[in-house]
């Protein structure tokens, strides 16, 4: 039996394909091979699509400045950094997120602090927020989790009345908008992952912050090439070698047209999935009308019999995520009670969710939800 995988980056339609290998071949051809011309023409259709209009037809123009860098985790590094954070202050991090905020903030010689997410949206909440600030935290990060989008209009509010900065992680969540305006815009700054997974990938790693400051992205280009403000003098502490590849830019900018296209084919694939599971006691967890399904991800009090059931029937399955902050002993965190986070952590799994998804496939997985429910959902 061939098997549905989880996720499939190598599977690409002719045209996208095409646009791609054009883009390579620019690269290959003009140079140059770091930064230039290619790195700051991605950066500003970036931009110009986070600043867009629901349908993309219409621009309201850049929502701010984008600095393309080597990675999510990087984002999140310069993000801490050219904002300004206190050495050693804290930052608010869902339990739940992953690891990669917290795994930045050590980076950035910062103290995660772990919070708890509401209970129906698994992102956090004002009071979660509140219930775990302590003195010396100086930022919140709000991780748009599975590709939900998040409403962070009261944690905005919140996070100013305690003079903290926000960042938005948007590393699952490329094109995702809440209330018609894209994730990220409510921040300081806001990041996004380009690994090749994600909604808009690559063919390795890259990443990009979105300052709505010009000056914090000033500093942070300085930043991602050693602390330079002119070549080989290190003027800027905690710079480092993060340049977002001219090559991943070149294909980042021929992707971005197929972006809304492809979540649309993501968005109708988990809806395939949750008619499956309408009348049983399982659900696909988010908001159908705010998700970009990056994960498409089932919550049940069965989930270890629902894995094996997919597995029986040579479907690809994991768990986004198994481990809350304050179980991952490399982070150093204190233990701290999250009942909420704790109890998703249990109930979740990811089932495949991809546009190249072929029709047998999504019904593959769409008639085994559905008979897994009728038995036992």
């Amino acid at each position: 039996m061939t098997r549905v995988p989880l996720a499939a980056p190598g599977r690409l339609g002719a045209s996208e394909r095409e646009a791609i290998d054009t883009a390579i071949a620019r690269v290959l051809e003009n140079g140059p091979w770091i930064l230039g011309a290619e790195v700051v023409r991605f950066e500003e259709e970036f931009a110009q699509y986070l600043g867009s209009t629901p349908d993309s037809a219409t621009s309201v123009g850049p929502a701010g400045e984008v600095v393309g860098v080597g990675n999510g985790t990087d984002a999140l590094v310069v993000a801490f950094t050219a904002l300004g954070l206190p050495a050693g202050s804290g930052v608010l991090i869902a339990a739940n997120e992953g690891g990669y905020a917290a795994t930045a903030a050590r980076l950035a010689d910062l103290e995660p602090v772990v919070m708890d997410i509401a209970e129906s949206t698994f992102a956090p909440a004002a009071a979660t927020a509140q219930a775990a600030w302590r003195e010396g935290v100086s930022a919140l990060v709000v991780t748009h989790l599975h590709g939900e989008a998040t409403d962070v209009a009261e944690l905005d509010a919140w996070r100013q009345q305690r003079n903290l900065r926000l960042i938005e992680d948007c590393a699952q969540a490329h094109g995702a908008r809440h209330d018609g305006r894209h994730v990220g815009l409510r921040g300081d700054a806001a990041t996004f992952s380009f690994y090749p997974t994600k909604n808009l990938g690559t063919v390795g790693d890259a990443g990009a912050v979105l300052f709505a400051d010009p000056l914090h992205a000033e500093l942070a280009r300085a930043l991602r090439q050693y602390g330079w403000r002119e070549r080989f003098s290190v003027d800027i502490p905690g710079g480092r070698n993060s340049r977002i590849d001219p090559l991943h830019a070149a294909i980042l900018s021929a992707r971005l047209a197929f972006l809304d296209g492809r979540n649309e084919r993501r968005r109708a694939i988990s809806a395939q999935y949750r008619a499956a599971l309408a009348g049983s006691a399982a659900r696909i967890h988010g908001d159908p009308e705010t998700t970009v399904a990056h994960h498409a991800v089932v919550v049940t009090q069965h989930r270890d019999e629902l894995a094996a059931h997919l597995a029986s029937d040579g479907i690809d399955t994991d768990i986004h995520y198994p481990h809350l902050l304050q179980e991952m002993p490399g982070l150093g965190l204190t233990a701290v009670a999250t009942p909420n986070a704790s109890r998703a952590r249990d109930q979740i799994l990811t089932v495949p969710c991809f546009p190249e998804m072929t029709a047998d496939e999504v019904d593959r997985v769409t008639d085994s939800l559905l008979r897994w429910a009728r038995d036992v959902g």
